[in-house]
Formats: C-alpha cells, structure tokens, sequence
C-alpha cells in the first residue's frame, strides 16, 4: 500500500515528506548548538584571559585586578562563566585548595 506523503525523486528511489522535517530539524537544532557554543564575552571577561594569559591567578587576584569585592556572584560572573565556557581552567581539581589559580586555556595546545 502505498504512502500518501511519500515523494518519488528518481525512479525507485522514495523520500517521505516527514524524513525532509525530521532531517530539517537536525539541522535547526545543530546550528543552534553551534551559536549556544559561541560564547559572547564582556570587555572585562576579555581582560580576564589576558590577565591570567600570562601566569596563573588567583580568585582574589582577578577579582582585586577588576576592582570589584570578592564575592560569590562576582566570581561566578568573572570565574566561573569563564571556566564553564572552556576558556579559563583552574590549576588543581579541588575546589576548596587554596593554591588554585586559574589560567587561560589555549585549546590548540590543551589536548
């Protein structure tokens, strides 16, 4: 029995109208992680990198460097985002040290 949507293309060859919306939607759903990947960065996040491009830093250090209070929420918006995101990575694995510094992840070089 034969399929009231499906399309013949070539003799043979059959391309259901619901595989086109399914593949189209694939593809909507690719770009959109490709531009979620995309990470948008304030002139102060960018100052971050380049602060901490040349030696790793502190929390404390960042924070002093940008002028604000050490606090959670500026730490999370200067930090954290930044370590989230890929482009900044702390030196150790525990959270609580407090020897860990944070440096600028290069990911040509971070493999």
């Amino acid at each position: 029995m034969s399929n009231p949507t499906e399309k013949v293309t070539e003799p043979g060859q059959k391309v259901t109208e619901l595989g086109e919306k399914v593949i189209e939607q694939e593809q909507k759903s690719n770009q959109a992680e490709q531009e979620s990947n995309q990470v948008r960065l304030t002139a102060k996040q960018r100052k971050v990198l380049e602060f901490c491009d040349v030696m790793p830093r502190t929390a404390q250090e960042i924070l002093e460097m940008e002028g604000v209070k050490y606090q959670t929420r500026t730490l999370q918006q200067y930090v954290t985002k930044l370590v989230l995101a890929g482009l900044l990575r702390p030196t150790t694995t525990h959270k609580n040290d407090s020897n860990r510094r944070y440096i600028t992840a290069h990911p040509s070089t971070d493999r």
